[in-house]
């Protein structure tokens, strides 16, 4: 007997994941539901590395930015699903780019989006959930230079010493992260000399999701 692939959930919404996995349970291709958390961190402190498929909610509020999960999944063997809007944003297909087997908008709605889930995990990823190909970069940045550039960039305004604090680091070594992925950008010609500027740079290039979407979220 074939065994049935399995899906984890990971949604800010408890609403959309006991909903969603009561449809992907009992559904005309039932899968396996195992994990369902609200954040990224319970995810981790849970997931067991065995999921076939990771739906992951794009609006995800942490210190991970998404992409950058994305990028982990893929390296240990899993297919990231995101929910969200702006499937044609450099943001969804810099999230393509890393790994993700599709991204599904909210118009698509609950029984829809069980289907498609279905089809991921079956190998097939249809039409309207596929991203566009991502632009090149404008700099290559490390991991680490990414989160915390896109942490600094963000609409809370991290200080440096926030940063530290949050991901364990010294804060002479979160300035030095900074100023390298900086330095980076600088090199194609992009300034980053404030804030905003930095944010506009990773918006553009994909890795920070617009400030804009998430105030049409109620999130900003």
């Amino acid at each position: 007997m074939t065994t049935p692939p399995r899906v984890d959930l990971v949604h800010t919404s408890p609403v959309v994941t006991t909903a969603l996995r009561h449809e992907l349970r009992s559904g005309p291709a039932p899968v396996r539901v195992d994990t369902t958390v609200h954040s990224w961190s319970d995810f981790r402190r849970e997931w067991d590395f065995a999921g076939d498929v990771v739906v992951l909610h794009a609006l995800l509020d942490d210190h991970v930015p998404l992409p950058l999960k994305i990028r982990a999944l893929h390296r240990l063997g899993s297919v990231a699903v995101v929910l969200g809007p702006e499937r044609e944003s450099p943001f969804a297909r810099r999230c393509g780019a890393q790994g993700a087997g599709a991204w599904i908008e909210p118009t698509n709605g609950l029984v829809a989006t069980a289907r498609t889930i279905r089809q991921v995990a079956s190998g097939t990823v249809p039409e309207h959930a596929r991203t566009a190909p991502a632009a090149p970069g404008q700099a290559e940045l490390t991991d680490r230079e990414l989160q915390v550039l896109c942490l600094f960039a963000s609409a809370r305004g991290h200080s440096p010493a926030d940063l530290g604090r949050v991901l364990s680091l010294r804060t002479e070594t979160v300035r030095s992260h900074l100023e390298r992925g900086r330095a980076r950008y600088r090199a194609f010609g992009r300034p980053t000399h404030d804030r905003a500027a930095l944010r506009a740079a990773l918006v553009e290039d994909g890795w920070l999701l617009d400030p804009v979407v998430w105030t049409a979220a109620a999130r900003g």
